[in-house]
């Protein structure tokens, strides 16, 4: 199906939806990532603000203009309509209905008003979508109590959370920034509060809006943030001073147009993927909601503190222990929606690590950072070799995302947080710790420890025994340890509070880990073992053969934000044919079909579309080329074959430059005068994408040189 098809197609299937009175999740299949008409874009807007369920009170509103701020509302209110370029005899009534939805938020949820709140900046499309008064009031109130955080003045939990961010996803950016003494609100607060609308043209709004509202995600404004940032960290560590940092970033919103908003969506969702989910959870009902959850408009929702954790003083980003179990559990079961998957790292002492502990922990005994530093430093460079290594061969239970586990106690944790402070001091990415620490992780799995943890004695196991006040006591007269104050401050700078409540108990995720607690249990000795050979003999190139990716750049491989790529490789052939798939889709077990024996390897992925959608799929590789197998949704044992390409039509595959996950095939031919015709592209995130290329490349070579031998034994 050619792309104008596709698109009259879904212009089609909208109009009927919307006629017939869909639900949401009908709409969403409909519209999801794409580009809005604006004669669609009200309803759609709507429904999916929730309007369609919502009961509005609109009509309660008494049409007294009464309020101490009065002249101020109505002047913003005339600026407002001024900007849309409406008709003289039209203003006074748009003008009136702008007045009255401020005017009815305000006195329903005794708020003052202020012009700082920008939301002036959120009304401006919702007037340019052409919503009626009732509906432009339901909307207005859903898009605040459901987008825009509570409080969002300076140091508001909201800012602490895109620090946590961007420490997580790009450690060195977020350090300098912090060198010099920039602070997210400064740059972000009208992003925040106006979902970019104070910043970007009216086009550019609405055609990122129409993503926004699809996505139902109040933390997105966070990762488009991040987008923002690391795209332009290059610019951001060549400045010298805070006030030139503050205006370089704020400016950079205001250069988007509505035909960059597919692709900065899509790096958004792209960042979206790879971060833990716990903060939703633990940070949701503190920063977003009604002002009647927080008291009304005095609460100060930056000093909440959510499951024992205030924003302010998570020294990185928690991890649930149900989510670290999960993440690590459904490494062994297609298809993998989540683009987690975790390296757990112990740092409890060695008596405790011994009592107990997930088979596939590596461990890292923190009390080496004060008892033997030079040891700490080379088991700790030692881990990220065997944890690189342990990606690059899927190891099962072993991801690029760092957890650190600890005893789960303050008392206990403290070098556990400097542990960690340590890696953010060397720009390590994906540094968490596990909430609730190693107790969090017992409790969920008490069902039946024995078997789910490795090396578990009772008898010793601090969890076990945390019963007996006496066996407590002597534990904690056991553990005391003497630090020099100097260590003690620096501990007490990075310190940070986690609570050790029970989880829930999720039979699925118990279930899940149970089954492969028996391979974990295989590779944690193998990894002890590497982590010695590696303290001594640092240097020894063949301890743990860790192979060094060369990356192929250039001066010229730049392009527009967003939308700079470099390249890989390049293959051309003569002769070359692309098959893509085409007429009825068919659906495979997605079992069967990865193992039958035409299948050389396949690759969990997201497929990534013109709209910037991204898809759960899977990257099949053959002996004749590559067949794109996509998920079924909400039908986790089905997919269906939406492409198939010949290895000869493949003439480049490139990456994004930052995002070396983000991969590009291009598809073409080659004309006799060796030129390349480029005649359609698949784009994919892909975990380990040098693993895919190369292994795409491996069979391309594999093919010419099939092809060579049987041209050179033909005879003549």
């Amino acid at each position: 199906m050619s792309l104008e098809d596709e698109e009259s197609t879904w212009l089609l299937a909208l109009e009927a939806a919307l006629h017939d009175g869909c639900d949401v999740d009908t709409l969403l299949s409909i519209t999801r990532g794409r580009t809005l008409l604006d004669e669609h874009r009200a309803q759609v807007w709507y429904q999916c603000l929730g309007g369609g369920s919502k009961i509005s009170n609109f009509s309660e509103f008494d049409e007294v203009f009464d309020l101490p701020e009065q002249s101020i509302i109505r002047a913003d209110c005339q600026a407002i309509v001024s900007k849309l370029g409406n008709a003289e005899e039209d203003k006074v009534s748009i003008v009136c209905d702008v007045e009255s939805v401020v005017s009815h938020y305000c006195k329903s949820r005794h708020l003052q008003y202020s012009s700082s709140r920008q939301w002036p900046d959120l009304l401006t499309p919702l007037l340019a979508a052409k919503l009626p008064p009732n509906r432009l009031y339901d909307s207005f109130e859903e898009i605040l109590e459901k987008y825009i955080p509570r409080e969002s003045s300076p140091g508001s939990a909201i800012y602490h959370l895109l620090r946590l961010l961007l420490l997580y996803h790009d450690p060195q950016l977020s350090n300098y920034i912090d060198s010099l003494k920039v602070t997210p609100e400064q740059f972000a607060g009208p992003w925040v509060r106006s979902l970019f609308a104070c910043v970007c043209s009216l086009d550019a709004t609405t055609a990122l809006w129409d993503a926004y509202f699809q996505e139902r995600d109040p933390f997105f404004v966070l990762f488009l943030t991040l987008v923002i940032l690391i795209n332009a960290r290059d610019q951001i560590l060549s400045e010298r001073s805070g006030s030139a940092v503050v205006a370089f970033i704020s400016s950079l919103p205001s250069a988007l147009t509505p035909t960059d908003a597919p692709d900065f969506c899509s790096l958004a969702r792209y960042y979206a993927i790879r971060t833990p989910n716990t903060f939703r959870r633990e940070y949701l009902s503190s920063i977003f909601g009604s002002v009647y959850l927080s008291g009304g408009s005095n609460d100060d929702s930056s000093n909440q503190v959510t499951g024992g954790l205030p924003v302010q003083q998570a020294l990185c980003l928690p991890v649930a222990a149900d989510e670290l179990l999960q993440s690590t559990a459904i490494a062994q079961y297609p298809p993998e929606h989540s683009q987690i998957g975790f390296f757990v790292v112990d740092c409890r002492p060695a008596e405790q690590y011994n009592s107990g502990h997930l088979p596939n922990a590596f461990h890292l005994d923190s009390t080496l950072m004060l008892e033997a530093v030079s040891s700490f430093n080379t088991a700790l460079q030692g881990l990220f070799i065997v944890q690189r290594e342990a990606v690059q061969a899927d190891t099962p239970g072993c991801g690029p995302h760092l957890c650190l586990v600890g005893g789960g106690r303050d008392e206990e944790d403290q070098l556990l947080h400097m542990v960690a402070a340590a890696m953010l001091q060397q720009h390590t990415a994906y540094v968490s710790l596990a909430r609730g620490g190693f107790r969090a992780v017992h409790k969920l799995l008490e069902q039946d420890v024995e078997s789910e943890l490795a090396e578990h004695n009772r008898e010793s196991c601090r969890v076990c025994c945390s019963d007996s006040p006496s066996q407590d006591n002597k534990e904690q007269q056991q553990t005391t340890i003497t630090v020099p104050a100097a260590t003690v401050s620096a501990a007490s700078a990075v310190a940070a509070t986690t609570n050790v409540d029970q989880q829930p108990q999720d039979n699925n995720i118990f279930n899940k880990f149970s089954s492969i607690s028996s391979v974990f249990k295989t590779k944690s000795a193998d990894f002890k073992e590497r982590l010695v050979d590696y303290i001594t003999n640092p240097t020894g190139s063949e301890v743990l053969g860790a192979a060094v990716i060369a990356r192929h750049a250039s001066p010229e491989d730049t392009g527009d934000l967003y939308r700079g790529a470099q390249d890989i490789f390049t293959i051309g052939e003569d002769d070359a044919a692309s098959k893509s798939g085409s007429g009825a889709v068919e659906r495979v077990l997605l079992a069967e079909f990865l193992k039958r024996p035409s299948t050389v390897t396949a690759f969990s992925c997201h497929q990534v579309r013109e709209n910037g959608y991204m898809y759960p799929s899977y990257l099949v590789l053959t002996e004749r080329g590559i067949v794109l197998v996509r998920c079924v949704e909400g039908k986790e044992k089905y997919g269906d074959i939406v492409a198939t390409r010949s290895l000869t039509s493949i003439m480049k595959i490139t990456s994004k430059k930052k995002h070396p996950d983000l991969i590009t095939f291009k598809y073409g031919t080659t004309k006799a005068d060796g030129d390349t015709v480029i005649t359609d592209m698949d784009r994919f995130v892909i975990p380990n994408a040098s693993r895919a290329t190369q292994a795409v490349k491996e069979l391309i070579l594999q093919q010419s040189e099939n092809t060579t031998s049987t041209s050179a034994a033909t005879p003549q």
